[in-house]
């Protein structure tokens, strides 16, 4: 059996990402009907707050779209205030990876891949850097919700409830 480039982030990142919406929503409904507390959270004063987290989850697999599966780029501005706002982020950036081709992924493995000040092949970029950042994200925006008192647990984080 054959794992792809393709396996290993579009479902795995759309999956994810409704997993995230649906703790998040666990958030809303905790902070309601002062949300902005929660929205502000951090874990440490030294880490960006909740919309942060969300906005790199996003941009990191809104990025592997662009960058290996050769979707056009759709800027998103970081200016989510509200978990309404957030959740609209989540929704875009899913109808974003499900516009990717299977096809077009794949066979950027290989491809050189520019992002920041670094370049790697598509293969590197996707398992060294992508998949660790998009997981970071989602860890600490799950980490903030739970901290702030959140009833999620691991099987929120896994998508099993």
């Amino acid at each position: 059996m054959t794992v792809t480039l393709y396996d290993v982030t579009i479902p795995v990142f759309i999956a994810n990402l409704k997993n995230l919406s649906k703790f998040l929503e666990k958030g809303r409904l905790h902070a309601s009907p002062n949300e902005s507390s929660l929205i502000e959270a951090k874990l440490i004063a030294d880490m960006a707050g909740l919309p942060y987290q969300i906005q790199r989850v996003s941009d990191t697999a809104k990025g592997v779209a662009v960058r290996s599966g050769g979707v056009d780029p759709i800027a998103l501005a970081d200016t989510e205030t509200t978990f309404p706002q957030l959740q609209e982020r989540i929704q875009k950036t899913i109808e974003i990876l499900e516009s990717v081709k299977e096809e077009d992924m794949n066979a950027s493995e290989t491809k050189e891949i520019e992002f920041g000040q670094r370049k790697a092949s598509g293969k590197d970029y996707i398992l060294k850097y992508a998949i660790p950042n998009f997981f970071f994200h989602v860890c600490i925006a799950y980490a903030i919700l739970r901290k702030e008192g959140v009833d999620v647990g691991k099987k929120d984080y896994l998508g099993l409830v």
